[in-house]
């Protein structure tokens, strides 16, 4: 069974790539903690103009988000044994909690070098990386080792499950409301161009510290979807640069059945043994054969999920998948660049309010511009 550090830096890999945090979200005991642990942003910190307007307008262009797939190549360096390995595979996203992540190890040609160079100007070792999958299925993750056949399940939380994954610990991917990355983050613009946008990241939270010290993040200047993500691991002695390639939104689900058979978030496992024990299972499943060692989940309240800027169609389908009713109430006009009609604003109950499953989400829209406004 892997350790608990490559689990780790391997959850990592899965979260990059698909915007799929949930193996590594922590319980209500450790939100709390999290509170406690983390350097307070001001509440009225206002940060550099050009970073403000490109917070608001990623968190937009988010929203639009159903489907995500494209291609990814990795590369992993270690800085102590100067080592370089690469990877490719592909990565697909579904809203609001399924990915899946196929990783593949590249053949290195003899005579390869690694592009990355030492003090002295000499390249890294160049070596294949790692043949592993990772899938969510929305209430469990597996991960599938190809070398060995061997997976291992770790079921998600009900807390946890659906929008909450904006808790994990790299929601950066998909913009979130600037008020929360304030909060959550250190921000800083780096660059900002017709072609492209970075910005660094660094958490303020203990939890997300204990992944990563810092990201720079990547984004295509007209679409604001990541081109680039760069991961410094805790210590600073070891780095993942993750590139993305021919990254589509909301492509019709037949091509992605059409690659696969069938559905890509249900794993075929028949050849593949179980490792070590399975602490729960999630309810609802769709696999086709039972998880062994598996117990029922615990019967836990939802956290109520932010809905501040999604358009309601989206709003309403994310809470109604989760369990809660909705009602959408009209609210004010628009009347400023950035609001946009049929927009959520406000909702009730907040944010990160604890639920159980039929409770009600009131939404509050932007409605159309008085006459003359517009």
């Amino acid at each position: 069974m892997k350790s608990k550090l490559v689990l780790h830096q391997s959850a990592l890999v899965f979260t990059c790539c698909t915007a799929l945090t949930l193996l590594l979200i922590n319980n209500e005991a450790q939100a709390q903690l999290d509170q406690g642990n983390q350097l307070p942003a001001p509440a009225d910190e206002v940060l550099p103009k050009d970073l403000e307007n490109i917070l608001e307008k990623w968190a937009v262009e988010s929203g639009k988000i159903n489907k995500l797939e494209g291609s990814h190549t990795r590369y992993w360096y270690d800085d102590v044994f100067q080592v370089e390995k690469l990877s490719k595979g592909k990565f697909y996203y579904e809203q609001p909690d399924k990915g899946r992540i196929d990783i593949t190890g590249e053949e290195v040609p003899k005579g390869a070098q690694g592009k990355k160079r030492n003090a002295k100007g000499q390249p890294y070792q160049l070596k294949p990386g790692d043949n592993e999958r990772w899938i969510c299925d929305g209430n469990r993750i597996f991960s599938i080792n190809e070398d060995d056949k061997s997976y291992e399940v770790y079921p998600i939380p009900l807390g946890a499950r659906g929008a909450n994954i904006m808790e994990g610990p790299l929601p950066f991917l998909f913009g979130m409301p600037a008020a929360v990355a304030k909060k959550r983050y250190f921000l800083k613009l780096l660059e900002h161009s017709p072609q492209r946008i970075i910005i660094a990241v660094k958490p303020r939270r203990q939890s997300d510290a204990a992944n990563y010290s810092e990201a720079k993040v990547m984004l295509d200047s007209n679409t604001y979807l990541p081109h680039a993500v760069q991961l410094i691991h805790p210590g600073g002695n070891q780095s993942t640069v993750y590139t993305f390639q021919d990254v589509v939104a909301n492509k019709s689900r037949g091509l992605i059945g059409g690659l696969f058979g069938k559905d890509p978030f249900v794993p075929d496992l028949d050849k593949y043994r179980l490792q070590g024990k399975v602490p729960a299972v999630a309810e609802n499943n769709n696999m086709e054969r039972p998880i062994q060692n598996a117990q029922p989940v615990q019967q836990v309240t939802f956290k109520v999920p932010l809905m501040i800027g999604k358009d309601y169609k989206t709003a309403q389908k994310m809470l109604e998948q989760m369990g809660f009713k909705t009602k959408l109430l009209p609210g004010k006009p628009v009347t400023e660049a950035g609001q946009l009609k049929y927009h959520v604003y406000l909702q009730k109950p907040q944010a990160g309010t604890p639920a159980m499953k039929g409770e009600l989400v009131q939404l509050v829209l932007y409605t159309e511009p008085k006459v003359g406004e517009e």
